[in-house]
Parts: structure tokens; sequence; C-alpha cells
């Protein structure tokens, strides 16, 4: 998805931020779903931020960062292979999908819902090369975003 807190022309739709908290939790459960896969969940919902240089008070984006550890990473490779066959399947167009810019080249899966206003990207972190046993664990990485949105007449986002 294109980012249009900085685009003059998009007219941010006026929501309650808790619907479209709602529907981020919604997302990100339809994405773990696909990924199909026993494990650890990391545990903090989605939080409001602020949508470029947009009034603080009246814009905001819904940010949905959340992490799944604990299978193998064989079971992970699928995984990422489902969400890029299976996710244009429930209205998400795959943006990108292969390997990062980073030194370590991790796959990385990015795809827009442009009917529900939102983007993923999706990174799976092999760690399965990492001498140490107490360091980093394998894990698919979801950062899961909403386009900006504006709170509804006479509020304010800190009132969320």
């Amino acid at each position: 998805m294109t980012d249009t807190s900085n685009d003059p022309s998009y007219t941010p739709e006026t929501r309650e931020v808790s619907e479209v908290k709602q529907e981020a939790k919604g997302l990100s459960s339809e994405i773990l779903r696909v990924i199909g896969l026993q494990g650890e969940v990391s545990k903090p919902g989605p939080g409001v931020s602020v949508c470029g240089e947009k009034d603080a008070d009246k814009f905001y984006v819904i940010h949905h960062p959340w992490s799944l550890t604990g299978a193998p990473i064989e079971d992970m490779k699928t995984a990422m292979t489902r969400l890029k066959e299976e996710l244009p399947k429930n209205g998400w167009k795959i943006a990108s999908y292969g390997p990062d810019k980073s030194p370590s080249k991790s796959l990385e899966l990015v795809a827009d819902s442009t009917k529900k206003k939102y983007s993923v990207n999706i990174h799976l972190y092999d760690e399965t090369g990492n001498a140490n046993p107490n360091g980093p664990k394998s894990k698919i990485y979801v950062d899961l975003i909403s386009a900006c949105f504006q709170v509804p007449e006479g509020k304010t986002v800190d009132q969320y």
C-alpha cells in the first residue's frame, strides 16, 4: 500500500479507533491461521501510531507487530510459501516476495489489502546458524499497519 500519510490527495476515512484495532486483530488472526503452525505468539496487541505529518490529535494508524517462534524452520519456510499462495485468496495483493536487502537475505513477503486499507510485511528470520543456544530463535515476524484514519468529529486520538 502506498504511504497515504504524505499524499495530499488522500482523504483519510473517519473511523473509531477501537473498530480499526479490532479489525487489525482479525486480520492478524487470519494471517496466523494461514501460517498454520503451533508455536509461541508474542502478546502485544494493536496500538495507535501517528499518521505522518498529520495532526496527531485527529489522525492515526493502527500498528500491530507480532511474531511466532518455536516451530521448526522447515515448517516456517513452508508457511511463508503458504502465505504467498493463500493471502491473495483472502483479498491481499502480494507486492513482493523474496530475499530482503539485509545481509542475511531474510525471506520477506509484502502484501496490501486495498479493500481493508492495510499493509503487511512478513519476515522469516532463520537463526538456525546461530552458534549461541541462548541466542535469538528463528521466527516469523509480522508487521501489520493500517492506512491513515481520522477520528470522528469531537473526538481526539488521546481519548483512546
